[in-house]
């Protein structure tokens, strides 16, 4: 065997595509995927599926075209822009009957430094949960996306707002960690992100953030959160609508630990496959090498934020939502049960808020619901995370502290779900030695339901003496709901 001979049935060997083996062009996909997404080996896998393309161009269209899609990506990910264009090209000459791949493969090169169209619908719910040193915590990042007139109830959408206040955008930032809860909401314009502005009367006004947090003394576990994942300037959703590209570079306007904002420049050093429990995203790589932060945003469909990185703190998308009301799945489930829904309101966060009552009578409860992922081996942990959070509220006035009464505590499955439920004892009395209120044994019933998808937080607050009636003919109703 001659040397050439010898370096030629080499190579064929290390592609695994040795002279006469019989390997189909499914299989050479699949094999350049893994060198492209599990072994980073973007050259191997070109070689890959420039052979599907050539054998499956006239058997397997389908096939074939993703080969040349993926091609597009291998580019983009050496950095070569002007390759990724020609790949392009070939995807929309040699495949045009696979509109929807090439409108995939369009949206990964930009052709201006424009704002993207928005990705998400007119309501969008992501959760991702938080590691720190690779070990799962409990803990979670939170955003969602919600219209302007979803967050308002009907006697506020008509109050005299000017009517450029009402093509607005609701966003919305939550952190959880083990000791403490951060919030940010920020109502903006559609188009541009920017903080809505209307007039009222005379008077102009500018959309602020709105911040909430019980967090009085510092929690440290907040630290690596202080950057664009926490920025009044909605930098995470900005960043899903740049025109990412591998060596892409800009400066935006971040928050972090300053009185306000400062210009901070991101890179996009690079393409990813990143598997979440959501699922295999392609990513663009984004940077702000300054505070040390890792963004990966999803290159295709709603391009959402996958994986956040900061040391060795990371969180990484585990569920998104749509844009479905779920109010309306509150209003059928109550139905179902033989309740009527007495009003609701949507609030930023995947959250509902509202009461719902009791047939033949005039007793209420009120409701709290929210999209929240929740694995089934941690959906009882959680319940009881839910009351000890109950439990630790403090106020002013320490009669109204509450205590948990030991033998109320009841969990237990219904219907398939998990249910916890308590009473919590307090007293109500004057907040000064001035005031003749008087005091009076109070007790507040908490139940709560869950699932994978959604927690659902009953409670009915009367005295003492009228708790065990009311439990009683609440419970049966309580007991016939299901949640998604």
């Amino acid at each position: 065997m001659t040397s050439k001979h010898f370096a030629v049935v080499a190579m064929a060997a290390v592609l695994g595509v040795l002279p006469g083996s019989a390997q189909n062009a499914s299989d050479l996909l699949q094999k350049g995927l893994h060198l492209q997404e599990a072994a980073g080996d973007v050259d191997g896998a070109i070689v890959f599926f420039r052979q599907v393309v050539n054998s499956a161009s006239a058997t397997n269209k389908p096939l074939a075209a993703q080969a040349q899609y993926q091609l597009v990506l291998c580019m983009l990910q050496k950095g070569d822009r002007a390759a990724a264009e020609k790949e392009l090209a070939a995807l929309e000459n040699n495949f045009p009957s696979m509109p929807d791949l090439i409108e995939k493969a369009k949206k990964l090169i930009p052709g201006s430094a424009a704002l993207l169209a928005a990705p998400w619908g007119d309501g969008e719910y992501a959760q991702l949960n938080i590691k720190r040193d690779g070990a799962a915590t409990g803990e979670y990042l939170y955003y969602s996306v919600d219209p302007w007139t979803a967050t308002v109830n009907d006697q506020e959408a008509k109050y005299d707002w000017n009517s450029q206040f009402l093509p607005a955008l609701v966003l919305h930032w939550e952190l959880k960690t083990r000791s403490s809860r951060h919030s940010i909401n920020l109502t903006v314009d559609r188009d541009t992100l920017r903080p809505v502005e209307w007039t009222r009367v005379r008077d102009h006004y500018v959309s602020r953030p709105n911040y909430a947090t019980d967090d009085a003394l510092g929690d440290p576990l907040v630290t690596p959160f202080n950057g664009p994942a926490t920025d009044a300037e909605v930098t995470v959703f900005l960043m899903r609508r740049l025109p990412l590209a591998v060596g892409f570079k800009t400066t935006l306007p971040v928050s972090s630990n300053t009185p306000g904002p400062v210009q901070m420049e991101l890179a996009v050093t690079g393409m990813e496959s990143v598997q979440t429990p959501a699922g295999k995203f392609n990513c663009y790589k984004v940077q702000f090498a300054s505070i040390g932060q890792t963004f990966w945003i999803g290159a295709e469909g709603a391009r959402p934020l996958v994986k956040f990185q900061s040391g060795g703190v990371e969180a990484e998308l585990v569920k998104t939502w749509g844009p479905e009301n779920p109010l309306a799945a509150m209003q059928a489930m109550v139905e179902k049960a033989g309740a009527t829904l007495g009003f609701g309101v949507r609030q930023p966060g995947g959250v509902v808020t509202g009461s719902i009552r009791f047939h033949d009578t005039n007793w209420w409860m009120t409701f709290k619901m929210r999209k929240i992922h929740t694995s089934a081996g941690e959906i009882a942990e959680g319940l009881q995370r839910r009351l000890k959070e109950r439990i630790d509220e403090r106020h002013l006035n320490p009669t109204y502290d509450l205590k948990l009464r030991p033998e109320s505590l009841q969990t237990k499955a219904v219907g398939g779900q998990q249910v916890l439920s308590a009473l919590l004892d307090y007293r109500t009395g004057p907040l000064t030695a001035k005031e003749d209120t008087p005091v009076q044994d109070e007790t507040l019933y908490v139940y709560w339901i869950q699932s994978g998808e959604f927690l659902v937080e009953f409670q009915d607050d009367r005295q003492r003496d009228e708790i065990p009636t009311q439990r009683w003919r609440m419970e049966p109703v309580l007991g016939a709901i299901r949640i998604p």
